[in-house]
């Protein structure tokens, strides 16, 4: 008997067992794989707060959680800081209401700083509770009617710098990188880590096209030089109201180019 004829007359079942042991084998490298990422703390990078850096111009707007542990009732102030490390100023306090979802925050043009919060009442979309303005120099906030105002979260920021190079965040099979794509074409990895399997981040410029701020839970500034340096401007940046409660697409922190807290806050 030939030795294709043979092969050709091998018994079906072991066949099977061969593709039950490549499908185990498969599914034993993704468990393994995961339970490896699974305890994978976050890339640690230098704090600005520690150590400022006066050349990074503009200013970062968040909101610093303060909860009370015995109360649990979350508080806390909308705060901007200097994209440099410091100073920063608190500028807005707010205290939970019980059905609030925010702070979201935007600036205007003028430098102002918009703060929107959102409640989703049962059985209902996602709808503006309240607006504010707030001069972030003076601290005078402005109520605005909501009567007419979108619902829909406001745009996070560009991802493409005045000068043309494109910013992209990504994380695949636990590895996350950051990539700046050129006016050119050309890509150039700023940076790539094995992560956690909780771990996400995304990007902007900020509005001179000289630094990105980045949000992986916290928020990271990325001058793009080569190499690329990573720093920690916020470690925590807080929201009010249940995670599970806010749309994915609000974020919880804004950039502007200018430097508002030239005065020392």
């Amino acid at each position: 008997m030939s030795e294709a004829s043979s092969s050709r007359e091998r018994p079906v079942w072991l066949w099977v067992v061969g593709a039950i042991v490549v499908a185990v084998l498969a599914v034993g490298f993704f468990v393994v794989r995961d339970l490896i990422a699974f305890g994978r703390p976050a890339p640690e990078f230098p704090a600005l707060a520690e150590d400022p850096d006066p050349s990074l111009h503009g200013t970062v707007a968040y909101f610093a959680m303060d909860e009370d542990d015995k109360t649990q009732v979350q508080r806390g102030c909308v705060r901007v800081v200097a994209a440099a490390g410091a100073p920063y100023r608190d500028v807005l306090c707010l205290t939970d209401a019980g059905y609030d979802t925010g702070p979201e925050l935007a600036f205007l043009p003028d430098g102002r700083l918009q703060v929107t919060m959102y409640s989703w009442p049962t059985d209902q979309d996602l709808v503006v509770s309240w607006r504010k303005i707030v001069d972030v120099r003076t601290g005078e906030a402005e109520e605005v009617s909501i009567v007419g105002l979108p619902a829909t979260p406001a745009e996070l920021g560009p991802v493409v710098s005045p000068t043309g190079g494109w910013i992209a965040a990504e994380v695949r099979n636990n590895h996350a990188e950051l990539v700046l794509t050129g006016a050119d074409g050309v890509s150039r990895t700023l940076w790539s880590a094995d992560v956690g399997l909780e771990y996400s981040i995304e990007a902007i410029w900020a509005p001179d096209g000289e630094w990105v701020l980045a949000y992986d839970g916290r928020l990271l500034v990325v001058t793009p030089d080569d190499p690329a340096t990573i720093r920690v401007l916020v470690a925590e940046p807080g929201l009010l109201g249940s995670p599970a409660s806010t749309d994915p697409r609000m974020h919880v922190f804004a950039v502007t180019g200018a430097d508002l807290l030239e005065d020392g806050g």
